[in-house]
């Protein structure tokens, strides 16, 4: 999980601000390992923009934030439920 963490600072603006809740390991539909979760961080504007759902297999390149994505919900299904 703590590779997921990190890759998910790895794609905010102000990594270290990175608050983070409801964070687990799963394994999706397909056996994937994922960290599922929520984060919450400082935006360009140094306010916390609230929290979004994130899905990480532990590097910045596979891991997705919600604003990022908009198919998010369909992703998060597979590897997070």
């Amino acid at each position: 999980m703590n590779k997921g963490k990190d890759a998910v600072r790895a794609k905010l603006k102000d990594p270290k601000s990175a608050e983070f809740r409801n964070v687990y390991f799963n394994r999706g539909s397909d056996g994937t390992p994922m960290t599922c979760g929520e984060v919450n961080a400082k935006n360009s504007f140094s306010g916390y923009s609230g929290w979004q759902k994130f899905i990480s297999a532990g590097s910045a390149e596979l891991t997705f934030l919600e604003e990022e994505v908009a198919d998010f919900w369909q992703v998060w299904n597979i590897y997070c439920t």
